[in-house]
């Protein structure tokens, strides 16, 4: 099978991608990942065909039809008759074989036919010819990332086919704010009284001083901004480009990201694909050692030394002990060795990582 040559609809019935959206393990997080790597040209579909999936299992209720009623509306579809909008939940793991693709049809179907929400035609050229002082602007037309420091000594690293407009002279305004176009990391010097906003289409974020990626292409159908330091909020703004009300806001910290459906407007919470050890004084130390240690004491120190949150049932898990050394293991492995030695699993649900199992007798 050759994933690189799979189209929307392939990733959409394709039984191994499904199980990845619906429950990610270790070694799925890492094909995949490899995979994307390999074929950075597939990132976007498969961003949708993941969006496609999360928005059909949160929004469809449990009235799957049987195969009678997937033969009829099936029959329709080939037919070309328009099929009435029905909420429904697939299982996906219930499905097989002409079922399950026809299934995915059926639900595709029924995303495309939702009711369109105008249209948001917020830009980078919209929003930097708006400005009410002069921009330098920063284009990367080459193949590789750019360094780009800001008048406030904040860093930005600008990655190919990207663009930044910003003041000249931070000074004029109470806050910092820079537009970017494509995918730039930035590391934001801190500075309560000036907050920094970032402006990529018609997200914004918000920070004080952090490090953080925002990836915002204009003819992308999703955005995404990743934390790597620090805490920074994300938010919209409305068709006459006023910034929404920032109570809806999304707060971001250190290992986790947003991702912000263009078409759906919506944004939803996960963690980052490989999660780092946060380096902060305030933070405890990652214990790398463990000797008959319960199991509630080793995933607390996992919690803060990344800044998740690990869900499981103490009740069921306080008598189990466990005696492990960990080294250069990333986050998921070292879940994936504690569940081992407890006889338990692990999902990520949420942005969280929800353990389950039958406990230590």
């Amino acid at each position: 099978m050759n994933y690189g040559d799979f189209e929307l609809e392939d990733f959409l019935e394709d039984s191994y991608f499904q199980k990845w959206v619906d429950e990610p393990t270790t070694e799925a997080n890492r094909f995949w990942q490899e995979f994307l790597q390999n074929h950075p040209e597939k990132s976007e579909v498969i961003a949708t065909a993941k969006e496609i999936l999360f928005s059909m299992a949160a929004e469809m209720e449990s009235n799957f039809p049987d195969d009678q009623q997937i033969g009829h509306i099936w029959g329709r579809i080939q037919n070309g008759v328009a099929i009435p909008e029905k909420k429904m939940k697939p299982l996906w793991p219930r499905l097989s074989g002409i079922a399950a693709a026809a299934a995915v049809i059926i639900l595709t179907v029924g995303w495309l036919l939702r009711p369109e929400h105008k249209k948001i035609d917020i830009t980078y050229n919209k929003l930097t010819t708006s400005s009410e002082i002069p921009l330098v602007e920063r284009k990367n037309n080459t193949a590789k990332a750019i360094n780009i420091t800001l008048p406030d000594s904040s860093h930005i690293v600008l990655e190919p086919n990207s663009a930044i407009s910003y003041p000249g002279n931070f000074n004029e305004k109470e806050q910092r704010e820079v537009y970017l176009s494509g995918q730039a990391f930035f590391e934001v010097k801190r500075n309560t009284k000036r907050p920094f906003f970032v402006y990529a289409n018609e997200l914004v974020t918000k920070v004080l001083g952090t490090s953080f990626t925002i990836k915002a292409f204009e003819n992308s159908q999703q955005m995404e901004v990743a934390v790597k330091t620090g805490k920074v909020s994300v938010f919209t703004r409305s068709q006459n480009m006023e910034l929404y009300d920032q109570s809806q806001e999304t707060i971001l910290t250190p290992n986790h990201r947003v991702l912000y459906s263009r078409k759906a407007e919506s944004m939803k919470k996960y963690l980052i694909d490989a999660p780092e050890i946060i380096t902060c004084a305030a933070i405890t130390p990652a214990i790398v050692n463990f000797e008959d240690a319960p199991v509630s004491d080793i995933f607390k120190n996992l919690e803060e030394s990344y800044g998740i949150d690990i869900v499981y049932d103490k009740d069921i898990l306080k008598n189990c002990l466990l005696t492990a050394s960990f080294s250069q293991e990333s986050l998921y492995d070292k879940i994936e060795l504690i569940c081992k030695g407890v006889e338990a699993e692990f999902a990520i649900v949420n942005a969280q990582i929800v353990i389950s199992g039958k406990g230590c007798e």
